[in-house]
């Protein structure tokens, strides 16, 4: 009876045992099967982490692209308003530069109009007395003037009538605007003809003189505050001159220049 207990007993733990074996395999088996889907989810979100990671990355790297463009879009706007600003400041002194030279040239229009009346003025010097000679814009005294050789002095029959000259010129000159603020150059040249006489420049200078003093004489004073007065001599020289007849060049030239402005330069007689 205790033999066969006893056998029953090592049967009975055998299956025990047999049965526990079973269950720790199966666990086992559960647990391992577990595990690889645990080991194959953590691989997956491995995965997803390192795919986000990448597009967090590449999100980023686009962030900071968009930085640097929009940081270059900034400068860019900088740069172009400092550009604009620099250029409106250019602009508007071209403007006033404009402006100015507008004005100046809007003065030296009125000048020249008024040079050109000026000039119509001394073109109508008496004719009995003077030609106006415009390609030398100067008028020559009609009367021939003849000279001794080597003389400066006027011979008696001419002082009438260069005196009827004097008083001519000066009746012109009086009706010239004294307002306008306008002065003027008023030449009085002597020409001598080609003789052979040494002293031909420096006679011609005193012919000319000659001339201012006869009319100084006779009370033909022209305004110094309005009139400068020059006296001069072109000798053997000079342009115009008459290559055929060569005592037509013993005579008198009239110059009158108006100093007006900027066209003080501008000759008109």
């Amino acid at each position: 009876m205790k033999r066969e207990s006893g056998q029953l007993f090592w049967v009975s733990y055998s299956d025990l045992m047999t049965a526990l074996f079973i269950l720790a395999l199966a666990l086992f088996v559960l647990s391992y099967k577990m595990f690889k889907i645990h080991q194959a989810d953590l691989l997956r979100a491995e995965e997803e982490l390192q795919l986000r990671s990448t597009e967090l990355e590449d999100q980023r790297l686009a962030l900071q692209a968009q930085r640097k463009a929009l940081d270059a879009q900034k400068f860019a706007a900088r740069e172009f308003k400092k550009r604009w600003s620099e250029e409106e400041i250019h602009v508007a002194s071209l403007i006033e530069e404009l402006e100015v030279e507008r004005s100046r040239l809007s003065v030296m229009e009125n000048e020249y109009k008024k040079l050109q009346e000026i000039q119509k003025s001394i073109e109508q010097l008496d004719a009995r007395y003077f030609i106006y000679q415009p390609a030398y814009k100067r008028h020559v005294l009609h009367p021939q003037v003849q000279f001794v050789k080597g003389s400066s002095v006027i011979a008696p029959h001419y002082k009438k009538m260069l005196v009827g000259a004097g008083r001519a010129l000066k009746l012109m000159v009086d009706r010239l605007d004294p307002d306008d603020n306008i002065k003027y150059l008023l030449v009085i040249e002597g020409m001598a003809s080609s003789d052979a006489y040494s002293r031909n420049y420096e006679l011609s200078y005193e012919r000319a003189l000659s001339l201012y003093r006869l009319w100084e004489e006779e009370g033909i004073v022209f305004d110094p505050n309005r009139y400068e007065i020059m006296i001069s001599g072109s000798g053997e020289g000079g342009v115009g001159r008459d290559k055929k007849e060569e005592t037509n060049n013993q005579r008198f030239l009239i110059q009158i220049v108006p100093k007006i402005g900027e066209l003080q330069a501008i000759q008109m007689s």
